[in-house]
C-alpha cells in the first residue's frame, strides 16, 4: 500500500485532502462493480439532480458485501482522519454508500458536501440529522485505461502531487472542500463515495 499524499488550500482553513494511491487490491474493486452492476438497478433519486450526472447504486446495510465493505472504508478513515485534521465519529451520512458509475455525457459540477445541522433541519430529507458532515471519502474502482475525461478536480489553489486516479486510489478530503468531476468522454468510470460526519462545526 503506497503512502498518501497530503494537499491543503491555502485559500481555506478547512479544505485538506489526503490521497492514497492504489490502496485497495484491484481484485476487490472489480469485486465490488461486479456486485453493484449485477445486482442493483441506479436510483432514481439520486444523481440527477443539482450538480450531479451519474447512475448512482446505494448499498444498504440489508446487503451481502455492506459490512466489509463499511469496514474497509472507516477503517482507511480512522487511520487517515488525522491528516485532515478534522474530529469525526466515523459513522456514514446515509446510511448507504454510494455506487457511482459515470458514463459518457455524465459530469458532477462544483460544489462542496457539507450538510451541517442547522442546514439540515431546513432540507425535509435531512430533518432528523444530529450530526454533520464533515469529510468525504472516495475509492476510484476502475483503471484509468478504461475510461477518458472524469478527472476530479478540486478548487483553486490545491498543489496535488497525485491525482486522484487509478484502481484502489482512495482520496478522504474535508466537506468544505470545493470539487467537480469533468465530463466523461467516453468508457466507464466506478467509485465508491460515502459522507463522513462528526459533531458541529465549531
Amino acid at each position: 500500500m503506497s503512502p498518501g499524499t497530503v494537499a491543503q488550500c491555502g485559500g481555506s482553513m478547512y479544505s485538506k485532502i489526503n490521497i492514497t494511491p492504489n490502496y485497495f487490491p484491484g481484485w476487490w474493486c472489480n469485486n465490488i462493480n461486479k456486485y453493484m452492476l449485477d445486482n442493483i438497478q441506479p436510483s432514481n433519486n439520486l444523481g440527477k439532480k443539482g450538480v450531479r450526472r451519474c447512475d448512482v447504486r446505494p448499498l444498504i446495510p440489508t446487503m451481502k458485501p455492506y459490512n466489509d465493505i463499511f469496514k474497509s472504508l472507516t477503517d482507511y478513515a480512522k487511520q487517515n482522519a488525522y491528516k485532515i485534521g478534522v474530529d469525526l465519529d466515523f459513522n456514514i451520512d446515509g446510511p448507504c454508500i454510494q455506487h457511482i458509475t459515470y458514463l459518457p455525457g455524465h459530469y458532477v459540477g462544483w460544489h462542496n458536501d457539507t450538510l451541517g445541522i442547522k442546514a439540515a433541519k431546513e432540507t425535509k430529507q435531512y430533518e432528523s440529522l444530529t450530526i454533520s458532515r464533515k469529510a468525504s471519502l472516495t475509492v476510484i474502482l476502475s483503471d484509468p485505461s478504461e475510461y477518458t475525461g472524469g478527472n476530479f478536480v478540486f478548487e483553486p489553489g490545491f498543489n496535488l502531487e497525485t491525482k486522484v486516479e487509478g484502481k484502489g486510489t482512495v482520496a478522504l478530503f474535508t466537506s468544505h472542500s470545493q470539487h467537480k468531476v469533468e465530463e466523461i468522454t467516453s468508457g466507464r468510470r466506478n467509485i465508491l463515495f460515502i459522507f463522513l460526519t462528526g459533531p458541529e462545526w465549531r
